[in-house]
């Protein structure tokens, strides 16, 4: 690191704040130091400064509410100001700012888990990182650039889109790779992936991605130690089993033959190892990385990239709020500034009743932007309580604090491990996207590593974020139903290692429950396992839980089947290219094409135990439900490619190019037929009841939106009493065809409100919509 991390920790311990900005982060210290008054209780001085900002701390002998933090903000501030909040009977310090005159603080408390304090004040080693603003546009282009290079050095891939997406894979990948390294994970060499580049070209050239790349990724970091061939032990070092996160990718299997050159992997290397990308590799020290991936997935998917500030905001709108109503605590009330004068009752309130039962959701999470807001917030949150348990020595909490220290050896290890197993959960229709969301929480795990031992394995995301459609699946699971149906195979049930005839729908779930349970807390399983290793013990319960997924999985589409067709008496409507469409009755093929997410079955436990989510965070879809060109091209890329057609010639010639080209006829009438049934079905289905007005007593047809409809999905899916917020275009506040489900939040939620960013007269301005279910 750039600065002397064990020196900064003492002087931020023992609140020398003064000498922690003058000997250690290189700030100038001012004429003077004097103490000035700035009410009968508050007093101020100068710490230091650089480059015109400032440094103040303001020390405070009644509480620390929200207006006094703003009060003497808008007294002190330049263009560039931090405030230090101290109290002179203790020593955790309450560091304020503003960014875009939006309030953000942290609180520090002696005693917490310092470790993500050691990049923020890394990041305070230059004076721009007091607003922590961060310029995407050209670390984007540098990534946009090697994502290019990736895709042309890549062969043995015949479809263009694929080998784009690969080259995603591998770049994401990479700078994980690359975050690990700068830990000194791999091998304890900082310079590890340059060097053994370096090696293999001795070898030969262009061999990297197969002897270097591909060994690290399948030998190295998903085998076990005892299971690495003694030869690839020798070659790779001392790497850390990451578990399945790196396995085989499912276009490599798809396409055995990929090999990519050199070049590639020379050039991203280069920018990696230079200043400019450094941020990338500082996930806790720099929204960067996730802006770039956030950039990136908008671009893919022709969305709008959410921004780190949205995120934040987000979080302020909805999880304090959550926080402080749990407490009894007015919601206009600062949650830090409580935390800074609170006593041992408030933590305890906190770490025994009310984190350990959040339960927090992105319904669309693309790639993981307030997934990781939430995430970054409840670390937070849990470090500064360890922080007051130290200071207060409370009897039970330091119990609790010694079952969280069991875990884990390192605790901010085990504070994030507990809050991605417990607290976060989210679902995306694109597999892309789920894997982008995980690999960046991950990150995070992984950048507060100390030692290869301490990401071993890491944790499996797989049954928190999951790949499925938010729209289209069960809310409610009718065992009764699920039971009557003939299942295709045999489940596994009772002694996990003999499989039973019995495939029940309540036996399926304890069984998934008893596994998920063991799995996600990585305890030693039941007895007929004790002699497995604990590593093969994890990947047979994986195992285990996702072939019982499968059963239940098609049993419950199944059941959603005969909803459709029998409850809703909905059709299959086969398009045709000058005749009315054809009736037939609908299969379970045609439903599987979307994806369906059961949240009855994968959430159960939330639905059917906690009443719901507490927390609800995302961004809205700004598509509306019909076939569109741009999509049918995602979905018959190759037929594409083979015909050598875009999207744009398509559009141009539709009629005669389908008239003269059967194959094309068929895909397209066959794209366009799967909207007459799924339309059909959130017209009727009775969670989408709100989605089109009513007139003389009869609902009238709306052109359907993907927002809308996740508006009021989100409503189905959290508790009474949770708050949601959904970032979208301004569209429901004023739009005539939404009054249904207008009326029907402002009738069964409190707190509706909507927030826009940016000018308010634009058409393009996007708007926060939260409130708290009822």
């Amino acid at each position: 690191m750039g600065y002397d991390w064990p020196l900064a920790q003492k002087y931020l311990r023992s609140r020398r704040l003064d000498v922690l900005f003058s000997q250690v982060l290189g700030w100038a210290q001012p004429p003077s130091q004097r103490w000035r008054k700035h009410s009968p209780s508050i007093r101020y001085r100068s710490l230091a400064s650089r480059a015109g900002a400032t440094v103040w701390q303001v020390e405070v002998k009644d509480s620390l509410s929200a207006a006094v933090q703003r009060q003497v903000y808008e007294t002190l501030a330049s263009a560039q100001s931090l405030l230090i909040f101290t109290h002179p009977e203790h020593y955790r310090s309450l560091w304020y700012w503003q960014i875009f005159e939006q309030p953000h603080s942290l609180l520090y408390v002696p005693g917490q888990p310092a470790d993500l304090w050691q990049p923020r004040l890394e990041q305070l080693t230059t004076a721009e990182s007091l607003t922590l603003a961060v310029e995407t546009a050209p670390r984007y282009a540098e990534f946009k650039l090697h994502l290019q290079a990736f895709s042309e050095g890549t062969s043995g891939m015949s479809n263009e889109a694929d080998r784009q997406g690969y080259a995603a894979v591998l770049l994401k990948r990479l700078i994980f790779v690359q975050i690990l390294q700068r830990q000194g994970l791999l091998d304890r060499d900082r310079w590890y992936l340059q060097n053994k580049l370096g090696q293999i070209q001795q070898r030969g050239t262009d061999r990297f991605f197969i002897d270097g790349w591909q060994k690290l990724l399948r030998q190295g970091f998903s085998l076990p130690p005892p299971e690495r061939p003694p030869v690839f032990r020798a070659a790779l070092g001392e790497v850390p089993y990451l578990g399945h996160l790196f396995g085989p990718h499912r276009l490599e299997r798809q396409y055995p033959e990929i090999a990519v050159c050199d070049r590639p992997f020379e050039a991203a290397l280069v920018w990696l190892s230079g200043d400019g990308a450094a941020p990338l590799l500082n996930p806790w020290g720099s929204p960067a990385l996730g802006q770039v991936l956030a950039w990136h997935w908008a671009e893919k998917t022709d969305g709008v990239a959410t921004l780190t500030e949205q995120a934040e905001l987000g979080c302020d709108r909805v999880l304090t709020p959550w926080l402080l109503q749990q407490l009894g605590l007015p919601s206009t009330a600062d949650l830090n500034g409580q935390l800074f004068d609170g006593d041992a009752g408030l933590c305890r309130r906190l770490i025994q009743e009310i984190l350990p039962l959040l339960r927090a959701l992105d319904p669309a999470c693309g790639s993981g932007m307030f997934l990781l807001a939430l995430h970054q917030r409840l670390t937070e949150l849990y470090c500064a309580l360890i922080g007051c348990i130290h200071e207060t020595q409370d009897s039970q909490l330091l119990i609790w604090l010694k079952g969280l220290q069991a875990e884990h050896p390192e605790l901010i290890q085990a504070i994030q491990r507990r809050v991605l197993r417990q607290n976060l959960y989210g679902v995306d229709l694109r597999a892309e996207a789920v894997e982008t969301a995980q690999l960046q929480l991950l990150a995070r795990l992984v950048a507060t590593a100390r030692s290869p031992q301490s990401v071993e394995p890491l944790p499996s995301l797989d049954f928190n974020i999951l790949i499925g459609n938010s729209l289209v699946g069960l809310i409610r699971v009718d065992p009764a139903g699920f039971d009557r149906i003939v299942g295709s195979g045999t489940a596994l049930q009772g002694n996990l290692l003999q499989p039973l005839a019995a495939d029940s729908y309540r036996a399926i779930l304890a069984e998934k429950n008893i596994s998920l349970e063991h799995y996600q807390g990585q305890t030693r399983l039941l007895v007929e396992l004790h002699e497995i290793p604990q590593y093969a013990q994890l990947e047979f319960l994986r195992d285990h839980i996702s072939r019982l997924d499968r059963t239940a999985q098609d049993k419950l589409n199944q059941l959603l089947l005969n909803q459709f067709s029998q409850t809703l008496g909905i059709q299959y409507r086969e398009t045709q290219l000058t005749d009315r469409p054809q009736r037939r009755l609908l299969t379970q093929e045609d439903l599987e094409i979307f994806y369906p997410l059961h949240w009855g079955y994968h959430f159960h436990q939330i639905l059917e135990q906690h009443g719901g989510f507490d927390i609800i965070l995302s961004a809205l879809p700004n598509d509306r439900v019909k076939p569109t060109t741009e999509e049918f091209f995602q979905h018959f890329r190759d037929l594409g490619q083979d015909k050598g057609l875009s999207p744009e010639s398509f559009k141009t010639s539709k009629q005669a190019l389908l008239r003269a080209d059967p194959e094309l006829s068929q895909a397209w009438l066959f794209y366009q037929s799967q909207f007459s049934f799924i339309t059909d079905y959130f017209y009727r289905a009775e969670q989408y009841a709100h989605q089109s007005p009513e007139v003389n007593g009869r609902r009238v047809r709306n052109q359907l939106r993907l927002d809308w409809l996740l508006v009021e999905q989100t409503f189905n899916l959290l508790r009474p009493g949770g708050r949601s917020g959904l970032w979208g275009a301004d569209a429901l506040q004023a739009h005539e065809k939404a009054e249904t489900l207008r009326s029907h939040l402002a009738a069964h939620t409190q707190d509706l409100q909507y927030l826009i960013w940016g000018p308010s007269k634009d058409p393009l301005a996007l708007c926060l919509l939260s409130f708290s279910k009822i």
